[in-house]
C-alpha cells in the first residue's frame, strides 16, 4: 500500500510537469504550489513504464494559472519511471491558461522537444481572435507554432482589430484622437 501511494505521489508532479512546459522541477524546489491533478481513476503500470489517468481528468496549475481537461492522461516514461518521455491527453481536450483557451481531440507533449501537438480540430482563442487548422504544432522553447491545414480544411485565422487606444490608454497616455476638453466659456 504505501509502495503505491509512492508511486501516485512521485507521477503527479512528473505528469503536469510534461504538461505545464520546462523549469517545473526547479520551480517546484522554490517552494511553489502543488499541480493538482484529479481523475476517476489512476493506473500506473511499471512494466509498461506508464501512467494512465481516465475520466472526468482535470489537471490544475495555480501558479502558471494554467488548467487542462481531457477524458484520457497518458504519460510513458523512461525505464526507472524517472523522466516523461511522452504525454497523451485524449478525448474532449480544453486548455486554459490566461487569456488563452484551446480545444482540440488530442493533444500529444514531447517533453525533451518541448514540443506540443494538437490534432481533431485544434482551435484555439486569444481574446476574441480564433485560429483553426488540422494540427497545430507548438514549440515551447522557440515561442512559436505551425498551424497546418488538410484536404478538407484549410487554415482558418480570425483576427479582431484591437482599438487605437487601447494599449496606449493602458499605460496612461493620451490616446491620438483624446484631447482635453475646451472650457465651455470659449477662453
Amino acid at each position: 500500500m504505501s509502495h503505491r501511494r509512492w508511486i501516485a505521489a512521485a507521477i503527479v508532479p512528473l505528469s503536469l510537469g510534461l504538461l505545464l512546459g520546462s523549469g517545473l522541477a526547479q520551480e517546484k524546489q522554490k517552494g511553489k504550489k502543488p499541480i493538482t491533478i484529479t481523475s476517476d481513476l489512476l493506473e500506473v503500470n511499471r512494466k509498461l513504464h506508464s501512467a494512465v489517468y481516465t475520466g472526468n481528468v482535470m489537471a490544475d496549475d495555480k501558479d502558471r494559472g494554467m488548467v487542462i481537461l481531457s477524458d484520457k492522461m497518458e504519460f510513458f516514461f523512461d525505464e526507472k519511471m524517472e523522466q516523461i518521455e511522452k504525454g497523451l491527453a485524449t478525448g474532449n481536450v480544453r486548455i486554459t491558461a490566461g487569456d488563452r483557451r484551446i480545444t482540440s481531440d488530442q493533444l500529444e507533449l514531447f517533453p525533451r522537444e518541448e514540443k506540443a501537438v494538437l490534432t481533431g480540430d485544434p482551435r484555439v482563442w486569444q481574446d476574441n481572435d480564433l485560429i483553426t487548422g488540422t494540427k497545430i504544432t507548438i514549440f515551447l522553447k522557440e515561442d512559436r507554432a505551425i498551424v497546418e491545414g488538410g484536404p478538407s480544411k484549410r487554415v482558418t485565422a480570425i483576427l479582431y482589430p484591437k482599438p487605437e487606444g487601447a494599449e496606449k490608454s493602458k499605460s496612461g497616455a493620451t490616446g491620438e484622437g483624446e484631447k482635453p476638453a475646451a472650457p465651455k466659456d470659449g477662453s
